[in-house]
C-alpha cells in the first residue's frame, strides 16, 4: 500500500510538471543540477481475428509504452565525473500485449521503470544503482529499421493476451489446456503471465557497471535482486556511411529460474536506407520432463528507411519473420511462427510518429490440436516530448 501511495504521489508530481512544461522552464532546487522532463504518449487501435471471433481494441502500444520521466545530472567542478539520477514511470491502459477476447478493458496504472542513481567516470566507466535495466535488457531487440515501434523481435508485444483457437477440440482449451500468444512467443515485457522470457532480464533492482567504449565495444555487467546476474557485450559503429549495432548477452535469473539464457541481436543500416536485423534467444533449461527440447527463437527483418520520400520526415517500411520453438517449456514439441509487415511515418515538426502494422501468428505442436492462425492489424501514433 505504501509503494502504491508513493507511486501515486510521484505520478501526480510528474504530470503537474508536464502540464507546466510549456509555460515554465523546469529547474532544480540546486542550480548545479540540470533537469530534463521527458515522456511519450503511445496509443493505437488494434483489430484481432483468431479464426473463431474478431474484435477491435483501443490499446497502449507495449512496443513503447506511455511514460513520463525526469533526469537530473551534474558534473560539479570535475569534468571526469558526472553524477545523475533517473525517475521514470510507465502507464498503460489496455496494454496491447494483455488485452484478449474476454478482457478488452484493463484499467491503467503507474509502475516504476527507473529509480536509479549513477556515477559516470570519463575514463573508468559508469556505475548504476537502483531500479533500472540489467545488462542483458533488450539483448534480442537491437533494431535500426525505424519500424520497431510497431514490430520487432518481441512479436507478442501486440496480441500477447490472445488465445489460439483449437478447431479439433472445438474451443480455446485443446489437449494442452490452451496456449496464449504470449506463451508461445515469450517476451520480457509480459510479466503479466509470470513466464520465463526471451529477451534478457529486463529492469530490476540491481547494481550495474558499464565499461568505457573501446573501438565501438563496451561491456556491461549487473547483479540484482534474488541472485540475478548477467553480462553483455555491445558494439556500435559507423563506416562508409553505414551503421552497425550489435549485442550478445548471458544471463542467470537467480532464484526460481532453473535455466541460463543467451540472447543476441544485430542490425545493419546501409547508407542507401536498406537495413537488415537479426535476433536470437536460447534457454538452457534444467529438469525438463522427458528430455524435452530447450526453448529457442530466431528472428529476421528486412526494411527500407528513407529521409527524402516525404517532407514530413523519415519513412520506414519493413517485413519480419520469427520462429519460436517450445515457448511454453512443457513436455510438448511446439513451433510458433510470426510474420509481419510494418510502416512508420515520422512527423518531425511535431515530434510524432504515425505507425501501422500487420501480424499473423501460427502455432503447431505434437498434440491433436489444430490451431487457427491469429491475424492482427494495429495503427496509431506516438508523440514524444
Amino acid at each position: 500500500m505504501q509503494t502504491q501511495t508513493t507511486l501515486t504521489v510521484l505520478s501526480a508530481a510528474l504530470l503537474l510538471s508536464a502540464s507546466a512544461a510549456s509555460a515554465l522552464e523546469i529547474k532544480s532546487g540546486n542550480d548545479k543540477v540540470q533537469v530534463q522532463l521527458y515522456g511519450e504518449i503511445d496509443r493505437a487501435v488494434m483489430y484481432a481475428d483468431d479464426g473463431y471471433q474478431d474484435k477491435f481494441f483501443h490499446v497502449d502500444n507495449t512496443n513503447s509504452e506511455t511514460r513520463i520521466g525526469l533526469n537530473g545530472e551534474l558534473s560539479g567542478d570535475n569534468d571526469n565525473l558526472t553524477i545523475g539520477s533517473s525517475l521514470e514511470l510507465k502507464w498503460q491502459a489496455n496494454p496491447s500485449h494483455a488485452v484478449s477476447m474476454e478482457e478488452e478493458s484493463i484499467a491503467g496504472e503507474f509502475s516504476e521503470e527507473l529509480v536509479e542513481v549513477y556515477f559516470d567516470f570519463k575514463n573508468a566507466g559508469k556505475f548504476s544503482i537502483g531500479q533500472g535495466s540489467m545488462a542483458s535488457d533488450g539483448a534480442s531487440e537491437i533494431d535500426l529499421s525505424g519500424t520497431d515501434i510497431v514490430g520487432n523481435s518481441g512479436v507478442a508485444d501486440i496480441g500477447g493476451g490472445l488465445t489460439f483457437y483449437d478447431t479439433a477440440g472445438g474451443g480455446y482449451g485443446g489437449e494442452s489446456g490452451g496456449t496464449l500468444v504470449g506463451e508461445a512467443f515469450k517476451r520480457q515485457c509480459c510479466d503479466l503471465f509470470n513466464r520465463i522470457t526471451s529477451d534478457g532480464l529486463g529492469k530490476r533492482q540491481r547494481v550495474r557497471y558499464d565499461t568505457p567504449t573501446f573501438a565501438g565495444f563496451s561491456l556491461g555487467a549487473a547483479t540484482g535482486a534474488e541472485d540475478t546476474a548477467d553480462l553483455a557485450l555491445n558494439y556500435s559503429g559507423e563506416f562508409s556511411g553505414h551503421q552497425l549495432q550489435a549485442i550478445a548477452a548471458w544471463s542467470n535469473p537467480g532464484k526460481g529460474g532453473d535455466y541460463a539464457q543467451i540472447n543476441a541481436s544485430a542490425s545493419l543500416l546501409l547508407s542507401s536506407g536498406f537495413n537488415f536485423t537479426v535476433g536470437f534467444g536460447f534457454h538452457d533449461m534444467d529438469n525438463l520432463p522427458n528430455d524435452s527440447d530447450d526453448p529457442v527463437f530466431t528472428y529476421g527483418k528486412i526494411g527500407y528507411k528513407c529521409d527524402q520520400l516525404s517532407s514530413l520526415g523519415s519513412t520506414a517500411i519493413s517485413v519480419d519473420y520469427g520462429i519460436y520453438k517450445n515457448g511454453t517449456a512443457l513436455n510438448i514439441e511446439q513451433e510458433a511462427t510470426a510474420l509481419g509487415v510494418q510502416f512508420v511515418q515520422e512527423l518531425s515538426a511535431y515530434s510524432t510518429e504515425l505507425f501501422a502494422g500487420y501480424r499473423t501468428f501460427a502455432l503447431e505442436d505434437n498434440t491433436n490440436a489444430d490451431y487457427e492462425d491469429i491475424s492482427i492489424i494495429m495503427a496509431g501514433a506516438r508523440l514524444s516530448f
